[in-house]
């Protein structure tokens, strides 16, 4: 590799900080290092060392990691991280984190309080939510979701929508509830709003490329979906964004997925666009969350 890599954001990471660690958010997180053999998991997760993770990052050349709120209510054993704790954490690694805000979708009031809270904080760059895998699974356009697209509009924050057939799995749900048709409908009643797709509503990659294709202001980020070789579907989020979605597909590890080395020489290796791989690996994501290029 000769290209001189930017600074990269990785879009979706969970520290082991005790935020994560003491519940069971980021056991559900190693959910594919615990039961597969193909997916290590990065030693800083295993032995759950912050300042080691801070070495592999530097290693890597990662400049943020962006901590993607969860709250579950009790969905499955993916647990949750109070919105409090994520502020704490980009407050204190002002340099290594950014947060999106988590709404749990049986206590939207209290999400939005949260909001209209923590907003103005520097790192703080939008909101999260999870519909497919909440305690009662909904579609991203059901009219009880309409609160936080508003109050989104209202901070000029975009919404992370995680969407995954294992997610929903881990959730309690059938993966049916990880289809983007749903956000198609959201993006067009909301023109204006920056909806990112986390997980990319894997394993329904077509659909999700062809709905982002629609909608420009549908962002895609796949993450491990997307950063990890062999992986299924994962030619599809390249072949996407090699023929039109350059501006709008965004890197990510899963980390604790998987060592976050591997993580990036994996994505190198999947056939994006040379010249598109900044875009992918930073500038998309700098320009959608208002870091200095």
């Amino acid at each position: 590799m000769t290209m001189m890599m930017p600074p990269i954001v990785d879009m979706r990471l969970r520290p082991p900080i005790p935020a994560w660690t003491r519940g069971s958010v980021f056991r559900t997180a190693m959910h594919y290092p615990r039961q597969m053999i193909s997916f290590k998991g990065a030693r800083s997760a295993w032995l759950e060392d912050l300042d080691l993770l801070f070495q592999e990052m530097d290693s890597a050349g990662i400049r943020y990691g962006v901590l993607i709120g969860r709250a579950s209510s009790g969905a499955g054993n993916l647990g949750g991280v109070e919105n409090s704790e994520i502020v704490e954490a980009v407050t204190t690694y002002s340099d290594r984190f950014l947060g999106f805000l988590g709404v749990d979708l049986d206590d939207i009031d209290k999400g939005l309080a949260e909001i209209r809270e923590y907003a103005a904080v520097e790192n703080i760059k939008g909101i999260s939510i999870e519909p497919g895998s909440a305690r009662k699974p909904r579609w991203s356009d059901d009219p009880s979701l309409d609160p936080i697209y508003e109050i989104a509009l209202e901070y000029d924050l975009p919404v992370s929508i995680s969407l995954s057939g294992l997610l929903s799995v881990l959730g309690g749900h059938d993966i049916t509830w990880s289809s983007p048709v749903s956000i198609q409908r959201v993006a067009q009643k909301y023109p204006d709003l920056k909806i990112v797709v986390s997980h990319a509503a894997w394993p329904y990659a077509e659909e999700m490329v062809v709905v982002a294709l629609a909608c420009p202001n549908i962002y895609v980020s796949p993450d491990l979906y997307a950063s990890t070789k062999g992986m299924i579907c994962a030619d599809t989020y390249v072949k996407g964004a090699n023929m039109f979605l350059e501006d709008r597909t965004l890197f990510g590890t899963a980390y604790p997925v998987k060592d976050i080395q591997d993580s990036l020489r994996d994505f190198l290796d999947l056939g994006w666009r040379q010249d598109i791989i900044p875009k992918v690996l930073y500038g998309n994501a700098a320009k959608l969350l208002k870091l200095d290029l």
